[in-house]
């Protein structure tokens, strides 16, 4: 297995996304849902235009309109839409024709869900979070040994209270598509600030 992927979730604040640039995540998540603590209403785009092409922007919706996707993906220059929340295939097909790259959220419990098979060919990443009521993290684990099982040709990003800790214990499992993972309340000092020496060693560690 290659070193992992890191995806931070919950941005906003335009200096935490500048400190967050200089250390180089792989993908940098914005939330585009009312409800979220960590919601972006209104931030100036030139901020998220200036995050290089080598950091990929997610978009992160539960249940938006395909309109208002493509509208804040073409604002903001977001590559990857994550939905997270009831969207179907001829949803994510629609995205996908407007060149938007799919990230599919599953909320799991104790297995993969068996309709996650459906998005192969349509989600370039899953993501595998841990079920609760309301839309979005958790904050906790699920059972990760169900992930030794996986055998679906999507790629994968982790996500679910990971902390620096549990990083040993993810290497260690060596599974062959689990491409990264994605944090956020747990690397920060208040919703949507991020703390950025916490992330530097997570990065180390990965």
């Amino acid at each position: 297995m290659s070193e992992l992927k890191l995806k931070v979730c919950g941005m906003r604040d335009p200096e935490n996304i500048q400190g967050l640039i200089e250390l180089r995540p792989n993908f940098m998540g914005f939330i585009f849902y009312p409800k979220s603590p960590r919601f972006v209403d209104e931030i100036d785009e030139n901020v998220l235009m200036r995050i290089p092409l080598s950091i990929h922007k997610v978009g992160v919706f539960v249940n938006e309109s395909v309109e208002k996707i493509v509208e804040l993906s073409e604002k903001y220059g977001l590559e990857y839409a994550q939905l997270h929340g009831d969207e179907d295939l001829t949803f994510a097909n629609a995205l996908r024709e407007k060149n938007i790259k799919i990230i599919k959220v599953f909320r799991v419990m104790d297995s993969i869900p068996f309709y996650a098979k459906n998005y192969e060919g349509i989600a370039n990443y899953f993501l595998f979070d841990t079920a609760s009521i309301n839309y979005g993290g958790s904050g906790r684990h699920f059972d990760w040994n169900i992930l030794k099982s996986y055998n679906l040709n999507v790629p994968f990003l982790l996500s679910g209270g990971i902390q620096l800790e549990d990083i040993e214990k993810i290497k260690a499992m060596n599974i062959e598509k689990l491409a990264g993972i994605d944090v956020n309340s747990r690397f920060e000092t208040e919703p949507a600030m991020k703390d950025l020496e916490k992330l530097r060693e997570l990065k180390q560690a990965l």
